[in-house]
């Protein structure tokens, strides 16, 4: 396996007298073939005296390879004693080799003769070589030549990580009778004392289980506990994690010991799945017995947020905020207006939030892990939307949107271009107007949020959202009508196509020819068309362009063809719209319109019989399932009357709208996705005002968070609080840290934790949160020392991480420490 003449000549780069006693002259015919440069060889055989002769005084400068056939006299009969301790002492049996090699000294081999198979490799071997130093102890030689073995970093953690992720590599450790020594670096590190792999695994996972509940039954150190969060936090070995915690559940039968203890200790519990598991049934049976507010669910979910388990019951935790936030705004909310504008107001400022939650709801429960689970839950947010909310909101705005007027002091659709659009213009600002087909207000609050976020990287949006009213019948065609600019609205009498000043708005092409009779340099597109164009080609279509309006149809679209994905394409549509404002600004466009043709009630529950209105239909020329236009209509108990020049349409036409929510009764198609009516939801439409501030910064920050001081650390745990200073809003937006205590020179020191601060609390004392934090086993080397928590920021989609805030403190462990509960 080493060549001897090689490894004599490296040995002689560096020494003048090597001596090779070579018991029973096993290798002596290896000894007479060696040929070295300029090094004589002398073999002893009672000649002792010339030798000493030889090498001192006649060749004192040369160099010589003294060989004896038989091993070393005792020292009281060996004549060139002095000899051999004051130079090299060559020996040529496998292990003496192998130490040479490795350079380590006489006192490695019978440690090194254990391992024989180990260095039966060249590799092996060789790849040992480059991770020794001076300063080696059998220990740390043992954990090298198991890291060699088995292929990974030379710590006890990483080669344990490797062992768990596969049998083979106990077995490689085995063959080559490492075994003893793994147990023994596992005992030393996490007090672990066993030599079965399994066992271990056991042992490890019911320590960091049983810490937060039980301390007598974690009976290993914190280390131990430290190890098993890393590995959870480990994206190179968070799946082997997973499937083992899931196995030891099953085997340990974790689910029949965790029932029976304290849900407030299993809160922050997440060795296994099963504490997802019960934390979810404990928050669904709350819910539905209203025994939990939406405040104390979002703690407990912002506690799960970065539990191991939470990406696999994400969307159950973020159902079962919105289910408690709108059971929470349908409890504590009046849903009474004293006039139209107050009932517009109400809604625009607070009303609108109940839609979100119950969207918000739909969308997590239909992307359910474990759909079963939501089913009771389902039932009653349908009812407490529907009937709590929906219906009785809009029963009692009834009577003041049969009062609805195009004249009155509120924002309305019909005088858009001349009030938002117009102003641009005579500044001679190019402005570009983004409709996208029913865009309810409450998604238009929520694309604000999404077009601020944006901000992040160049910090160039500004974006605020406020109200305006739809025309009615909130239907499309009329909507996209009183969008443009107009003289006079009308609707003939074969069907519902509106005119602009008597040109047809059908169609995008036709609403092009009407913005290019008030203004030639204006132009209508589709947003995919909009989409299309390379940055140079959209820069030249739009250079001489004054205001430039771009269609957008998801929501409407879906809602046609396919209801239940209704909020599926409120989702998508946020994207579709921050895409397009980003080819705006690529096409160094900075003032932009968003806003909608109508809004639209959405129910997952299919329409009862009872919410069907009975209409007597004659000379109707558009029938709806909100709303009906003809001449001579008559009115009824489940419908109002409005008349055309109410509504601001020309003509003699007469609109029946369906009171509240009801709806007539038509064939084809769904009924859960509708609009056209004078509800809220159906009327209230955003318009929102995005300016591109090209190089300039907006002043969207992260949320401020406070490490709270704290006094000299006595004990191995700690309990550390931070303080979110200010609330989470549109101009202050959540932050992620890490936490963790490190030694002035950045050694870790303790666990870390991951948490986000998006705190909206106005209360100070509700935005300070807890972490109890537990040191390594080696803390007391660092015991009257300085050390410092530090806090770094998580970057999205970054593996850096930034240093955050740091506070210093002097660890001061008593002597009362050594009985923690760790030892």
């Amino acid at each position: 396996m080493i060549d001897i003449q090689q490894r004599l000549k490296t040995i002689f780069q560096k020494e003048r007298l090597v001596f090779w006693y070579d018991d029973n002259g096993a290798l002596k015919n290896e000894f007479e073939v060696i040929k070295l440069d300029d090094v004589t060889k002398l073999e002893i055989d009672n000649n002792e005296f010339g030798i000493k002769r030889q090498v001192l005084s006649l060749q004192k400068n040369d160099k010589f390879l003294i060989y004896s056939p038989i091993k070393p006299p005792k020292d009281e009969d060996n004549w060139l004693l002095d000899l051999n301790i004051a130079n090299y002492m060559f020996s040529a049996d496998k292990i003496s080799l192998i130490l040479q090699n490795l350079g380590l000294d006489v006192s490695f081999k019978e440690f090194v003769s254990q391992f024989d198979k180990f260095f039966n490799s060249k590799t092996h071997l060789n790849t040992l070589k480059t991770l020794l130093n001076d300063k080696e102890s059998q220990d740390s030689l043992a954990l090298k030549i198991m890291a060699t073995s088995i292929s990974c970093d030379d710590n006890i953690d990483s080669i344990m990580l490797k062992l768990f992720s596969n049998d083979k590599h106990f077995e490689t450790l085995s063959k080559y009778n490492l075994t003893d020594e793994f147990f023994k670096a596992v005992k030393t590190k996490y007090s672990y004392d066993g030599d079965s792999v399994k066992d271990l695994l056991h042992k490890l996972f019911q320590n960091h289980f049983y810490y937060s509940l039980d301390k007598s039954k974690s009976i290993l150190n914190s280390d131990a506990r430290i190890f098993v969060k890393s590995w959870m936090d480990s994206s190179k070995h968070k799946d082997s994690f997973e499937q083992i915690s899931k196995e030891i559940s099953e085997e340990l039968n974790i689910g029949n010991i965790i029932i029976d203890i304290d849900i407030s200790k299993i809160i922050s519990c997440d060795t296994y799945e099963k504490c997802d598991q019960v934390v979810i049934s404990h928050l669904l049976s709350k819910l539905n017995s209203n025994s939990i507010n939406s405040s104390e669910m979002a703690k407990i979910i912002n506690i799960r947020e970065h539990t191991f388990w939470f990406k696999n019951y994400k969307n159950i935790y973020k159902a079962l905020l919105s289910a408690s936030l709108l059971f929470d705004f349908v409890k504590d909310t009046k849903l009474t207006m004293k006039s139209f504008q107050d009932g517009i107001n109400e809604y625009s400022t607070h009303w609108y939030k109940a839609d979100r939650y119950y969207r918000d709801y739909s969308i997590h429960s239909s992307k359910a892990e474990h759909l079963e689970l939501l089913k009771p839950l389902n039932s009653k947010v349908e009812d407490v939307y529907l009937n709590s909310y929906l219906r009785e909101l809009n029963d009692n705005w009834q009577s003041f949107a049969q009062t609805y007027s195009t004249t009155s002091a509120i924002a309305h659709q019909q005088q858009f271009y001349n009030t938002k659009v117009q102003p641009y213009l005579q500044r001679k600002n190019k402005v570009f107007v983004i409709i996208s087909d029913a865009l309810r207000y409450e998604c238009g609050v929520e694309l604000t949020s999404q077009i601020l976020a944006e901000n992040k990287k160049k910090d160039r949006f500004s974006a605020t959202c406020n109200s305006m009213l739809s025309s009615l019948p909130s239907y499309t065609q009329l909507g996209m009508a009183s969008l443009l600019p107009h003289k006079e609205l009308s609707i003939k009498n074969k069907n519902d196509i509106v005119f602009v000043d008597d040109k047809s708005s059908s169609g995008i092409a036709n609403r092009d020819k009407i913005l290019k009779s008030y203004d030639e340099n204006a132009m209508a597109i589709g947003y995919e068309d909009f989409l299309k164009y390379k940055r140079d080609e959209g820069r030249e279509l739009v250079k001489n362009a004054s205001v430039v309006y771009i269609y957008h149809d998801e929501i409407d679209k879906m809602g046609e063809k396919n209801e239940i994905k209704t909020f599926d394409a409120v989702q998508s549509t946020f994207k579709s719209i921050i895409k397009i404002i980003k080819q705006i600004s690529n096409f160094n466009g900075s003032n932009i319109l968003i806003t909608s043709d109508h809004g639209f009630l959405y129910t997952n529950q299919a329409t009862a019989d009872s919410e069907f209105c009975k209409v007597e239909i004659q000379n109707a020329i558009k029938i709806n399932r909100r709303f009906i236009i003809g001449k001579n209509l008559e009115d009824g108990t489940c419908v109002a009357k409005y008349s055309g020049d109410n509504l601001g349409i020309s003509g003699d036409n007469e609109y029946l709208i369906p009171k509240s929510i009801s709806k007539i009764r038509v064939q084809g198609g769904g009924n859960r996705f509708i609009h056209g009516g004078a509800s809220l939801q159906e009327l209230v439409i955003p318009l929102i005002e995005v300016n591109i501030k090209k190089g300039k910064s907006s002043n969207i920050k992260d949320v401020n968070v406070d490490i709270i001081p704290m006094r000299n650390i006595s004990t191995n745990t700690v309990n550390v609080s931070l303080y979110q200073s200010e609330v989470v809003d549109d101009k202050t937006k959540p932050i992620t840290l890490k936490i963790s205590f490190q030694s002035l020179d950045g050694v870790l020191l303790s666990d870390e934790f991951k948490h986000t601060f998006n705190s909206t609390e106005q209360y100070d004392t509700n935005r300070e949160t807890r972490f109890k934090m537990t040191f390594k086993q080696n803390i007391n080397e660092y015991n009257n020392q300085n050390i410092k928590l530090v806090t770094k920021k998580v970057l999205e989609g970054s593996s850096e991480t930034p240093i955050y805030k740091e506070f210093e403190v002097k660890l001061a462990l008593s002597f009362f420490n050594d009985f923690d509960d760790d030892f």
